[in-house]
């Protein structure tokens, strides 16, 4: 792309700019400041729409009792069992045991504190769901 090509339309940048790589008139490669484009705006939108509607699949299932606080956490951070896995040393297969409501609530404290550690929550947060549609603010 050559640097008067690069896109200058509204995006979700909201007016700021990021470094985009460009060729100048000679042929090398510039740094140009570009404020996005509306087909990054459109296709960051509907990937914020389907993490929406993962995290609120995960707190219907959790709300209902078929799935553990634990899946609606993981769902808001965007972790599946194998990158929780990777920050809390437990195995996947762990992981998705844990996700059932009942073995969660049997959980000791100190593998719940791993998991809170891991996402970065306080211990009552981990445990809990939230009131209404809070979960939404993404």
């Amino acid at each position: 792309m050559k640097t008067r090509d690069v896109p200058q339309e509204e995006s979700i940048l909201a007016g700021h700019q990021r470094a985009c790589y460009a060729q100048d008139e000679n042929g090398h490669y510039v740094v140009v400041g570009s404020i996005g484009w509306e087909v990054e705006k459109i296709v960051n939108g509907q990937a914020n729409d389907e993490v929406r509607a993962q995290i609120a699949q995960a707190l219907a299932g959790a709300r209902r009792g078929v799935l553990s606080p634990l899946a609606y956490h993981m769902a808001r951070r965007q972790m599946d069992p194998g990158l929780l896995a990777a920050y809390t040393g437990f195995s996947r297969w762990r992981i998705r045991w844990h996700l059932r409501p009942k073995v969660f609530a049997g959980l000791p404290e100190r593998i719940l504190q791993r998991y809170a550690d891991a996402m970065q929550l306080p211990l009552d947060e981990l445990r809990a769901l939230p009131a209404g549609d809070d979960h939404e603010r993404l």
